[in-house]
């Protein structure tokens, strides 16, 4: 279940419904949100969502595979 962060899930789709290139970063304290915001945003839409990993260049690319 997903409640709250309307205020933000709002500002996203502004951004989404401009049709041209933002970027958007997206950060904070740990255990937060974050991750589930973006999850709920993306759910109905075409999306490729990639989380990185503090870790080399070559395992989170291998874990893109």
């Amino acid at each position: 279940m997903f409640l709250g962060r309307r205020y933000e899930l709002s500002q996203l789709q502004h951004l989404y419904d401009l049709k041209n290139f933002q970027l958007f970063i997206l950060y904070g304290l740990r255990r937060v949100g974050k991750t589930s915001l973006l999850k709920e945003f993306c759910k109905d839409k075409n999306n490729i969502f990639f989380s990185a990993e503090l870790s080399s260049n070559k395992y989170n690319l291998e874990k893109c595979i």
